[in-house]
């Protein structure tokens, strides 16, 4: 009886068999850190996608490090930084089994987990142990051997330019880790440096005005402010610093109402308007002085509180175009529109041809744009304006439009 062979075909390629491959959460590139006084805020977005961009990510926890070292790859290894925070992310439904009937998995009870795409906020303060830089990784390079001494005949070499180098001043660094559901670390964020240096001083009282576009909050450059944070006369003006010879960067602003920060980003110049004041209501600003330095920002404390309450007292544009037609015991005016984002209406107003004085027809404006006077008397001469009104209380008139003269016959 012969014996029945089964022959399996080849795959084509010899060898060992490839490793699984293992996808790793992506980065989050958007890592800032903002440090007022000793307390450092960081705010970054959680990955939604892994390294090679399928989605959603796999990706159960965020880990947030810091450590103090003097140059950014000093230190490497997550066991001698600072676990600040570690977040649970949720599982997205298209992780979960059963996803087309199931939604997204609910944050455990007590915790604060986060969803892929979201916003994310988390908080260091710096302690006095936090100062102290660590030293690097490794081995440090061996130095060269010192140069041999010059001759005496040679020239004494020249000061450094600016005089002293100053002392370098340690960074507090941050990043982030994504791990994934298999334990898996993603690759690092960015690490924004935040410079263990006086925080700039802060401004004084600013000053306030009410104008048709809004508030404005006007502040002067800090008293006492010294390199880094003196304006230079261009953005790389170069200028002696406590980090050396460098772009000594400007001072910017944040403009804030109570704990609301009114400015998404600090803004260069010692002005900012604030459009969406109401009337009515007070309205109470600090600012603070921001040194920014990339994705890091120090700020100082914030100025004292200046404080108004707007009111409206702006009156709108005047009408043009005004015109009138003579008609059977009556006069028909028509006028073009006003553009005012708080127009009440228009009022009619109407004198005796050779009267210095025009009267309003109604109180209550109207929004048409043509009126019809019948309460002219025939054979009459009248002169016509139109005024615009707005919706504050008392309402603010404009001047009056173009005048016109008609007869009702």
């Amino acid at each position: 009886m012969a014996a029945a062979g089964l022959a399996w075909p080849g795959c084509g390629k010899k060898g060992p068999p490839l490793a699984p491959f293992v996808r790793a959460p992506g980065r989050a590139m958007d890592l800032q850190a903002r440090r007022s006084g000793d307390l450092v805020t960081l705010t970054f977005t959680v990955p939604s996608a892994n390294i090679d961009d399928t989605r959603p990510a796999d990706l159960a926890a965020l880990e947030v490090y810091a450590y103090t070292a003097m140059a950014q790859n000093d230190v490497r290894d997550t066991a001698r930084m600072t676990l600040v925070a570690k977040i649970p992310v949720r599982k997205p439904a298209a992780l979960a089994p059963g996803a087309a009937s199931r939604p997204a998995e609910p944050a455990p009870r007590g915790d604060s987990a986060a969803d892929q795409g979201a916003l994310v906020t988390i908080t260091e303060t710096l302690t006095a142990d936090m100062q102290a830089p660590l030293p690097p990784d490794g081995r440090r390079k061996t130095a060269r051997a010192p140069a041999e001494p010059r001759a005496w005949l040679d020239p004494p070499p020249p000061p450094p330019l600016g005089g002293p180098a100053a002392a370098a001043i340690p960074n507090r660094y941050y990043l982030v880790y994504g791990v994934s559901r298999s334990g898996n670390r993603g690759g690092a964020s960015p690490r924004p440096a935040v410079p263990l240096v006086p925080p700039p001083p802060a401004p004084e009282q600013p000053a306030l005005s009410v104008t048709e576009e809004g508030v404005v909050v006007r502040w002067a450059v800090p008293p006492g402010a010294r390199l880094p944070y003196q304006a230079p006369a261009s953005d790389d003006a170069l200028a002696a610093s406590t980090f050396g010879m460098e772009s000594a960067p400007a001072l910017s602003y944040v403009i804030s109402f109570g704990s609301v920060r009114l400015t998404d980003t600090p803004v260069k110049r010692l002005t900012w308007t604030d459009a969406n004041a109401p009337y009515g209501a007070e309205r109470c600003y600090d600012v603070r002085a921001v040194l920014v330095r990339g994705a890091a920002s120090v700020e100082s404390e914030p100025s004292s509180a200046a404080c108004v309450t707007p009111v409206d007292t702006f009156p709108p544009p005047a009408p043009s175009g005004l015109a009138a037609v003579a008609g059977e015991g009556a006069v028909s005016l028509i006028w073009t529109a006003v553009s005012a984002p708080d127009l009440a209406g228009y009022i009619v107003l109407r004198g005796e041809a050779g009267s210095a004085a025009l009267e309003p027809l109604f109180t209550a404006p109207v929004m048409e744009t043509t009126y019809r006077d019948a309460s002219a008397k025939p054979g009459v001469r009248y002169v016509y304006a139109v005024a615009a009104v707005d919706t504050a209380a008392p309402g603010n008139r404009s001047a009056l439009s173009n005048t016109v003269e008609e007869t009702a016959r």
